[in-house]
């Protein structure tokens, strides 16, 4: 239980503090709240997991008199981890998501992980720290760091891809929210020699972390169709949103059709870093690649059917349409209650002219949400080849849709509760808690990083120049 409640008496910022009745009071709407509105509080067989958890959390925050709002995040953080659903949110008042504590002395690192997953620093303040591994912060090593860090990344079942990719992402906001304690931070870095060194570094404010971040970028940032040559489509998904569904799909259409013109060969379709959007895009999508009918989404599954249903609603924003989605409710012979209204249900047939050749797909641990549903649909129906890491978002689907925020009386923190469960119409996962697993696993290496090369598409591309059939 270290990872829970190491050092959870700091208190590194100024913050509220709150009664140990109020705190209780908060814990008890939390499990509540989680029981009669999460649709998949035990889809990975996790609930006993969230049950021991709470009664430690519980427990602790009996033996002491109150608790500052940093330690209560801190505690309790982990317990919503325990739930393994990604779009499960929690977080107090925020001004910059994830900046929620020191946002005035962020680490002033930007951080990836190599092929050895070593944390490599890639961006600093300090030009002379930039191709340096982290060994230590303050003191800790960064396997417990990481260990830390990981027990408190909001993911899928039990993707670790998912939360490394997310640590990465926001290292810093993490380090502050989770661990720090100091405005300056002591660092221990080690160089491709293997040479260590010991380093003291000041914090930055989180304005200046996200300039520093900016000159740092993985990955393009907008939907773009290019062609690498004659016969090789790039079509890259950064995201399954637009100014209006129309505008995505009007895209789709006019890259497919520029597709056809050209008589391509091989399709690359690069969903890496993209975290979703609209769900009846990712149908849209898949619609324009699919060599036979299919399906899409198998069901969707609600606990809750009426306001009545949900004890703290008092302290929740409700969506307004609450009312009238009850009609769309249906309750089956078992007892479970069914959502009947989703255009990605039932059976679907590809595009016209839609697009039979052979297909790519760069995937990554910020694969999420819909983009982890097309990418499902895809792998059961082998529509062609994964390369890269495991998805964010789990193979058999997720818990999302129409969230209820509540309102936690004591801390004043907000906490996100997604309505439905959606269930993907795929072939039985072997490991039903994990992502959609690549064909080629290809991580990056420190030159690879260093140079700003892409590793992943370049891998693919020496494939596809070596030979124009499947590899």
């Amino acid at each position: 239980m270290f990872v829970f409640f190491y050092e959870c008496d700091a208190q590194p910022v100024k913050s509220g503090v709150m009664s140990r009745e109020a705190a209780l009071n908060d814990l008890a709407i939390i499990r509540k709240s989680m029981e009669e509105v999460h649709p998949g509080l035990n889809r990975f067989g996790q609930e006993s997991g969230f049950k021991n958890t709470y009664d430690f959390v519980r427990q602790a925050i009996e033996r002491r008199d109150s608790i500052s709002s940093i330690a209560f995040f801190r505690m309790v953080n982990p317990l919503f981890a325990k739930v393994k659903c990604g779009h499960l949110k929690f977080f107090p008042p925020m001004k910059d998501f994830p900046f929620y504590y020191h946002q005035q002395n962020i680490l002033p690192l930007i951080v990836r992980f190599d092929d050895q997953m070593r944390l490599l620093i890639v961006k600093s303040i300090d030009p002379a720290f930039i191709g340096n591994y982290i060994e230590t912060i303050d003191g800790r090593d960064v396997a417990s760091v990481l260990t830390i860090l990981r027990a408190n990344m909001f993911i899928d079942g039990d993707i670790q891809a998912s939360a490394d990719a997310q640590i990465q992402q926001y290292f810093g906001a993490w380090y502050a929210d989770f661990i720090q304690e100091n405005a300056v931070f002591e660092l221990v870095l080690k160089d491709s020699s293997g040479l260590g060194k010991q380093v003291t570094v000041n914090g930055i404010a989180t304005d200046d972390w996200k300039k520093l971040n900016d000159t740092f970028k993985d990955l393009p940032a907008e939907n773009a169709l290019t062609f690498k040559n004659d016969s090789v489509a790039y079509l890259r998904i950064a995201h399954f949103y637009a100014t209006s569904n129309k505008a995505f799909v009007k895209f789709l259409n006019e890259s497919f059709e520029a597709i056809d013109q050209k008589k391509v060969q091989q399709l690359i379709i690069d969903v890496r870093g993209n975290e979703g959007g609209n769900d009846v895009l990712g149908k849209e999508l898949y619609a324009r690649i699919a060599r036979n009918e299919f399906r899409y989404y198998d069901h969707i599954e609600v606990v809750a059917r009426h306001k009545k249903d949900i004890t703290y609603r008092r302290l929740a924003h409700i969506p307004n349409f609450a009312g009238l989605a009850t009609l769309f409710i249906k309750k089956q012979k078992d007892g479970r209650l069914f959502w009947k209204k989703h255009q990605n249900l039932g059976s679907h047939l590809p595009k016209k002219n839609a697009y039979k050749g052979d297909v790519t797909f760069l995937v990554d641990g910020l694969s999420y949400s819909v983009t982890s549903e097309f990418l499902a649909v895809a792998k059961s129906e082998s529509r062609g080849k994964f390369i890269g890491t495991e998805s964010g978002g789990a193979y058999a689907g997720n818990n999302s849709g129409t969230f209820i925020i509540l309102k936690l009386p004591g801390s004043k923190f907000d906490v996100g509760l997604p309505v439905a469960a959606y269930y993907s119409a795929v072939k039985p996962a072997q490991i039903p808690a994990r992502g959609i697993i690549p064909d080629v696993q290809v991580l990056p290496t420190t030159t690879d990083l260093l140079r700003g090369e892409d590793a992943v598409l370049n891998f693919v591309l020496q494939q596809l120049n070596a030979t124009t059939s499947n590899f």
